[in-house]
């Protein structure tokens, strides 16, 4: 009797038409990632398994799922969110493959109304943990092929694959965007710099105390704001061949010129060179006001000691200020007869300060020394419009003057 070739000939047929289909979707998927993979994907498997709808889902914890890329009768449909309670995408998201030849309407009314046929596999990620899941269903039954499941393992091998890549790079570019808010939205300058001192990245603090704007700064190099003076060349010129070496600077005072409009600042600049060797990460604030403080108050000081060592020239007494011709001519005689012991008569009208005239005699450097003099009650009974100063009444210790400074 002739065999019977027919039965091995369509099953040759049927492994032919999987194997190419496969062919064709890895084909298709191949150079594709993120959405245009996973709507290809998607489509890919509906033709596969000959369903007429299919999904991939993204699961994000709580009770609802968000599809990222759908099938449905012969097009891609738009995507939605749904609640996963009642379905049996919650028990694939559970862990568990879910593989259902017919009767699904039944297990799972009202929610799954008119549908007949669900096949689901979880997606996993390296870890373990389940990322969303990968459907296909359809409104008639279907046969409980073993060979759906291989196909749809295959399938949901690269898509997981693809889905653990999204998330990945999902949390890189938010990571990016904090660390970018933080960089530029920073209180303190930063900038990114070549060892040539072109910028290549300055932050909004930056920009702004260097009077830098944004699209300047492709073509910025810090040396042009250097002034031209040979003590903020010096230091500029130290701070950049630490740097060169490969050291970290820290704390170094620099003197700068506004790019807009060249008035100078001064700020406080730390740098750190990259591991890489290509370029520093330099971090400054801007010190100008506590700077011009500091020399004001030098030049006030400065000030205040010259006028003092003026006042002296002049007078040379802390007690006794004045020009006029009758003084000068009254401390020019004090003068002289300060380095001496003799008795002084010191005349004049009521309030006109004769016992200032001991004290200053006594603060002078030009006094005698133990020849210290003061006006007492004895002194004063010699004379009501005078005090007569004589050694032998009126020499006391040098604390003893103090007490004309009150």
């Amino acid at each position: 009797m002739p065999e019977n070739t027919t039965a091995p000939v369509a099953a040759f047929q049927a492994d032919a038409h999987e194997i190419e289909l496969l062919r064709s979707i890895v084909e298709a998927t191949a150079s594709s990632t993120g959405d245009d993979f996973l709507r290809k994907l998607v489509r890919g498997l509906a033709e596969a398994v000959g369903m007429r709808h299919s999904f991939i889902s993204d699961f994000q914890r709580g009770e609802l799922l968000r599809t990222l890329a759908f099938w449905s009768n012969g097009q891609f449909a738009a995507n939605m969110e749904f609640e996963l309670r009642g379905t049996p995408c919650e028990e694939v998201l559970g862990g568990r493959d879910c593989f259902i030849p017919s009767g699904v309407q039944a297990k799972y009314a009202p929610r799954e109304k008119g549908i007949e046929a669900y096949f689901g596999v979880p997606l996993k990620a390296r870890n373990g943990q389940v990322l969303g899941h990968l459907c296909a269903f359809d409104e008639a039954p279907r046969a409980a092929d073993p060979r759906t499941l291989y196909l749809f393992q295959i399938f949901a091998a690269r898509a997981a694959a693809e889905l653990e890549r999204l998330r990945a790079d999902k949390e890189l570019r938010e990571s990016e965007d904090r660390l970018r808010d933080l960089f530029e939205e920073a209180p303190i300058a930063y900038v990114h710099e070549g060892l040539d001192t072109h910028f290549i990245r300055a932050n909004r603090a930056a920009l702004r105390i260097l009077g830098v704007k944004p699209e300047e700064v492709p073509s910025m190099y810090g040396r042009t704001l250097i002034p031209d003076t040979p003590d903020a060349q010096r230091r500029v010129k130290a701070a950049l061949e630490s740097v060169g070496r490969g050291t970290d600077t820290g704390g170094a005072v620099l003197e700068l010129r506004r790019k807009d409009d060249g008035r100078p600042i001064f700020i406080q600049w730390w740098s750190k060179p990259d591991p890489s060797g290509t370029y520093t990460r330099t971090m400054f604030i801007d010190i100008t006001d506590r700077i011009l403080l500091e020399r004001e108050q030098a030049r006030l000081q400065a000030q205040n000691i010259y006028l003092q060592e003026e006042i002296k020239s002049v007078h040379n007494f802390e007690e006794i200020v004045g020009s006029s011709r009758g003084l000068v001519g009254v401390l020019r005689d004090v003068r002289r007869v300060a380095p001496t012991g003799a008795t002084v008569l010191i005349l004049g009208e009521t309030g006109t300060g004769k016992r200032r005239v001991p004290g200053g005699l006594v603060l002078s450097t030009q006094c005698v020394p133990g020849k210290t003099a003061a006006v007492t009650g004895a002194c004063r009974r010699h004379s009501a419009a005078g005090a007569v100063l004589r050694p032998e009444i009126c020499i006391q210790n040098r604390a003893t003057a103090h007490r004309y400074r009150r």
